[in-house]
């Protein structure tokens, strides 16, 4: 009776880290895609006015004459990726601010070293992504950009567990 109960505890303990995993994960190959936030449905947008820096923002999942949700993901040889301004002379880069908000730079140095990680929980179900800022050095800037309503913006990177997830993807079209 005692090796049953164990067997069971064993058992459940081993679904419930199963469910607090993502399914499906793995890291998104290079393209050029839009991230949109899970809680309104609006992008990251980056400013087209003043070339490719700025403040990272919110808002329509368009490439429209101000704005563009428009992202290109890319490998680097260390292993993260860059996240930056597609066909853009020079590069910019998504990029860490000193109080863990992003913009865009065209400095793309360790703080403009991310990883995005995409999966899903299963056929029919939403594509999400996750959105890490994994700096070479694993400084504390290391986390993930989150869609916080609490801070101006709602962007922000900060330690956050695997779930929730806050942002879905798609290919740009």
């Amino acid at each position: 009776m005692r090796s049953r109960v164990i067997a069971l505890m064993a058992a459940a303990i081993a679904a419930t880290s199963a469910l607090t995993q993502p399914a499906h994960a793995a890291p998104l190959i290079d393209g050029v895609y839009r991230f949109a936030a899970l809680t309104d449905g609006k992008c990251l947008v980056w400013p087209k006015l003043h070339g490719p820096v700025g403040t990272v923002s919110l808002g329509d999942c368009t490439d429209s004459t101000y704005t563009s949700a428009n992202w290109q993901v890319q490998q680097r040889p260390n292993g993260t990726m860059n996240v930056s301004v597609p066909n853009s002379a020079p590069r910019g880069c998504l990029r860490l601010t000193d109080d863990h908000k992003v913009g865009i730079s065209d400095n793309c140095d360790r703080y403009a070293e991310w990883t995005v990680f995409y999966g899903s929980a299963g056929p029919g179900s939403t594509v999400w992504a996750d959105i890490e800022h994994t700096p070479g050095d694993r400084s504390a800037s290391w986390g993930k950009l989150v869609d916080d309503p609490g801070v101006t913006g709602r962007l922000v990177v900060r330690p956050a567990p695997i779930e929730p997830h806050h942002w879905t993807v798609q290919p740009a079209g």
